[in-house]
């Protein structure tokens, strides 16, 4: 059951209580001012039969949340109506007419706190015209006490309903920060999320000397798959990939997916041999990989592999270095891992005419995220 459907359930519990300790502050009222026995049987029942009715009725209503609009209006018609039923007694009447609208803003339905006091001063007009009582502004003692119990309730649950609200919105600000990080698709941290990751592991390298390596992972003639079984399966086997990248990675290692059929890895602590062996992993785990509705489905990939250099002024660079390595890969015949040349420091990464013209052609189409020199 939705929680649309469910309001009634939530409002329950709230009415059967504010409709009794309101009935209350009615009643003490009334033992002062002199009630007809029709007012008395009026006002108990809407106080303590009323709740019930209102739940029932929902409950067993086709649409349990229009049902729940009809009992919130009738609810601001009862309280409208103890108000000349008390006298207009100041302050019993503020308070009951106040809370009554603060109640209707936290069922969070679409009546709005207008429409229920057009309600209320309109059970309260139609009240004063039947009984025309003679108005008793002050409120005694016992009024006033009579009130305290409902003025408690109100200020507890208000600040129950406050708490579980910030509650509410703190879970799901932590759930947007863990989509944002994360690509719905394959699982791994998002191009972005990566990058900082990235940005955060060649800072380091600069100014602690922490070695890293950066993957670069392009999956062979990717299209071929599309093309051949159609875009559902190409993204069953996205989803394939990234599982399977993830289970070869180590605790400290971070994979992102960096564009549609390019994943890029981040090894953390690594040197140059041992990143190498992580992406040859990767490698032979993509070549078994099987789709059961296709079986004669074959993927495999093409890595490059580059460490963290001081010539590396950006993030740009160090995936600079490791699409030369990538492209070498494809040039040799693809399906193999080859590592990035060792820098000298102060050269820039380069790569042949080939390598440049795809990687330029490439970052046309994927703009970078934001990055700053290091």
């Amino acid at each position: 059951m939705s929680l649309r459907q469910r309001i009634h359930r939530r409002t329950y519990p709230l009415r059967v209580s504010s409709m009794a300790l309101g009935g209350l502050v009615v009643g003490t009222t009334m033992t002062e001012l002199g009630a007809s026995t029709a007012v008395w049987g009026f006002v108990l029942v809407s106080a303590l039969v009323w709740p019930h009715i209102a739940f029932l009725h929902a409950r067993h209503s086709r649409d349990s949340h229009r049902a729940e609009h009809a009992n919130l209006k009738i609810d601001a018609l009862i309280i409208g109506s103890w108000i000349p039923v008390m006298h207009f007694c100041a302050l019993p009447s503020i308070a009951l007419l106040a809370i009554s609208i603060a109640d209707r803003n936290h069922t969070a339905t679409r009546d709005g706190w207008l429409q229920s006091l057009f309600a209320t001063f309109l059970a309260a007009a139609a009240g004063a015209l039947l009984l025309r009582p003679a108005p008793e502004w002050e409120a005694s003692l016992a009024v006033q006490l009579s009130m305290l119990p409902l003025l408690l309730l109100h200020s507890v649950f208000s600040s129950w309903s406050t708490r579980q609200l910030v509650r509410k919105l703190a879970r799901q600000n932590v759930k947007l920060q863990v989509l944002s990080r994360i690509d719905p698709l394959t699982t791994l941290y998002s191009r972005d999320y990566w990058w900082q990751k990235a940005r955060a592991a060649l800072r380091d390298y600069r100014q602690t000397q922490t070695s890293a390596c950066l993957l670069i992972v392009d999956i062979d003639h990717f299209k071929r798959i599309n093309d051949s079984f159609g875009h559902t399966v190409g993204d069953e086997v996205l989803q394939a990939i990234g599982l399977t990248i993830r289970h070869c990675l180590r605790s400290h290692d971070a994979a992102g997916r960096y564009g549609g059929d390019e994943f890029a890895v981040l090894c953390m602590h690594t040197h140059l041999d041992d990143a190498y062996a992580v992406a040859l992993r990767i490698r032979n785990q993509l070549s078994q990989l099987r789709v059961r509705e296709h079986p004669h489905l074959r993927v495999s990939a093409s890595i490059g592999v580059a460490a963290a250099d001081p010539s590396f002024l950006s993030v740009k660079d160090w995936i600079n270095a490791a699409d030369s390595a990538l492209y070498s890969a494809k040039d040799a015949g693809r399906d193999q891992v080859i590592p990035a040349a060792p820098l000298m420091a102060g050269s820039a990464p380069t790569r042949s005419g080939t390598d440049a013209g795809r990687a330029a052609s490439r970052q046309a189409h994927q703009p970078e995220p934001a990055d700053t020199l290091i």
